[in-house]
């Protein structure tokens, strides 16, 4: 591996970077950056770009989020650089020598405002002064956008002079976007702000099970997950990132993955934002059931949809019902309207055959798709959430009518989809499908479990390759959304063993591997981006899979699936019921 873990939860670190190069996405709510580093000829190079959600360029579409970059150090040095070691700890910090300076550069965002930090550290550890240059502003892009010019800079506060014998200087170069009519956003103490939100959102849900790659991983994703968070002038929300996704939701990544996440961990920030994501959706719920958008842009002033309906109110029934069930809440006007809408709309999607007919699914056609077992499955899920809060809300025999419409809809899931593929006894994906797809573990993982044990493991032998599946026999695209998927559904279908060796695997690439340290969306689409909710996802690994939580109309149920490696798993500071507690669980 090129990484190691320096510090358990907490840091990893790498010496080994000659000749090769990585890139990591880190955000505040204002601001995103992704930067990209490695060593060539033994010395390191940098390059930097930028999302500014809340700058919008023309035409203002999905991907209208203002993007600068550069590749451009902030400072010169007399003599070249020497790469020493690079750390993650929430904060990028590589370090490095130029002749008798040491240096130490951090990367980091600031926690609520429009601007991206590198900041420099400078010791002098030789005899005589040395002059290293850089400039107290420099203009780097000016650009027209849909409210005015943008200027595009970087600052800093110190002017440039010698560093004489012996001394320590830090320099923080701020990179800011502003409004030409406006001043450059400053802040006293970013990385120190940086620093306690990190400690902040690491203490939430605080894993440990003696494995230190599985813990440090989750604590990495659980900051990761909140690093998504977008202050939009219509509220705190999440968005995916990745350079193309930002001040908009999704009903798949916020809406089904990552606010079910955000229900365990009692932040204040990100239950706004929960309750922004799913609020987005409430002028949508229309009286005809035309389908609901994909996707809210333009921080929720338009809206998109790419491949018409993908399930999109089984996302929303099956994402909100699991809040409010995490949070012991019963819905209020507002959300039972949403969860009364989206169950209607289900009715009137079954088709003939008795599952439900969408035009396509969360991979929105790249992969073949139609009345798929995707949208199907949500919706069984979806409807067992729902009766739980119909029970807890009194109203039985509402609860009753949803059992036997889940109920019905499962058998005809089995009967629709079931089926020999491959010479497995597991599901097709959509009609006429004769090859084995990483989402058929979403029955098994929604409850339905008559294929269980093929359905695993064909995904296992066809679909599982370097630490993460491939979406399709055949085929060498991946997702780890999936994967992550199939991991929980190993531990929720009892299949503990495997399930604890697939997720070393995949903790051990994406940690400590060669593109490190998070969960990834795809490839060879986007490159692998690190995109915020495949975070959120992985930490529902543990949550939904590992700690097997489930809810009944009393409250919540634990039923922890221990593997034999494991003696013994504590969660710390985890919210259920709405109040924080602490689970211990001793073989």
């Amino acid at each position: 591996m090129r990484w190691y873990i320096a510090e358990n939860k907490k840091r990893i670190a790498s010496e080994n970077f000659e000749g090769h190069s990585d890139r990591i996405e880190t955000g505040g709510e204002q601001v995103a950056c992704v930067i990209t580093y490695g060593v060539q000829n033994g010395g390191p190079y940098y390059k930097r770009q930028f999302a500014f959600p809340n700058f919008r360029t023309q035409p203002n579409n999905t991907c209208a989020t203002y993007y600068p970059e550069t590749d451009k150090s902030p400072i010169a040095f007399q003599t070249n650089e020497t790469f020493e070691r690079v750390e993650f700890d929430g904060v990028l910090s590589v370090y490095s020598r130029a002749g008798e300076l040491t240096v130490a550069r951090r990367f980091f965002p600031s926690v609520e405002l429009p601007v991206f930090y590198e900041q420099v550290e400078l010791c002098n550890s030789g005899t005589e002064e040395v002059s290293p240059k850089w400039e107290e502003l420099k203009r780097i892009d000016v650009r027209l956008t849909c409210e005015g010019y943008v200027n595009f800079e970087c600052s800093c506060p110190a002017p440039c002079r010698p560093i004489g014998a012996g001394e320590r200087l830090t320099l923080t170069f701020a990179y800011t976007a502003r409004y030409a009519n406006k001043d450059i956003p400053r802040e006293n103490a970013p990385l120190e702000k940086r620093r306690a939100r990190v400690k902040e959102v690491l203490l939430q849900c605080d894993l440990s099970t003696g494995n230190d790659t599985v813990d440090t991983m989750f604590a990495f994703a659980k900051l990761r997950a909140a690093e998504g968070l977008c202050r939009t002038f219509k509220g705190l929300i999440h968005n995916p990132g990745g350079l193309a996704y930002y001040a908009a939701i999704w009903c798949n990544d916020q809406c089904e993955y990552v606010a079910p996440w955000f229900a365990f961990t009692g932040d204040k920030k990100e239950a706004e934002a929960t309750r922004n994501i799913y609020g987005w959706y409430y002028p949508y719920f229309n009286d005809a059931y035309l389908p609901i958008p994909s996707s809210i842009i333009c921080g929720g002033a338009d809206n998109f949809g790419c491949a018409g309906d993908r399930g999109d109110a089984e996302m929303y029934l099956y994402g909100l019902s699991r809040v409010l069930l995490t949070q012991g809440r019963l819905p209020d006007d507002n959300q039972k309207k949403a969860l009364e809408w989206c169950v209607e709309y289900i009715r009137r999607n079954i088709t003939e055959d008795g599952v439900v007919y969408s035009d396509s699914d969360e991979l929105e056609n790249r992969i073949s798709s139609g009345v798929n077992l995707n949208t199907s499955s949500l919706a069984y899920g979806g409807l067992g959430n729902y009766a739980v809060l119909l029970k807890r809300m009194r109203k039985l025999n509402e609860a009753e009518e949803i059992t036997a419409l889940q109920s019905a809809l499962g058998n005809a899931v089995e009967k629709y989809f079931g089926g020999e593929v491959a010479g497995y006894k597991t599901y097709r994906y959509h009609k006429g499908c004769d090859v084995i797809r990483a989402w058929n573990c979403l029955p098994v993982y929604m409850g339905i479990t008559n294929r269980a044990k093929d359905t695993l493991k064909s995904i296992d032998e066809k679909l599982w390759t370097d630490g993460s599946c491939r979406s399709t026999e055949g085929e060498n695209t991946l997702w780890d959304r999936s994967a992550l998927y199939y991991l929980a559904t190993l531990f929720r279908a009892g299949e503990k063993e495997k399930a604890w060796a697939r997720l070393k695997e995949f903790c051990k690439i994406r940690l400590l591997g060669e593109h490190v340290p998070y969960a990834v969306e795809a490839y060879p689409e986007g490159g692998m981006r690190h995109l915020s909710a495949e975070s959120g996802l992985f930490c529902r690994v543990f949550t939904d899979g590992l700690l097997n939580i489930g809810y009944n109309e009393k409250g919540y149920t634990i039923n922890v699936q221990l593997p034999e490696e494991v003696e013994r798993i504590t969660v710390k500071n985890i919210y259920l019921n709405g109040k924080s507690e602490n689970i211990d669980v001793k073989r």
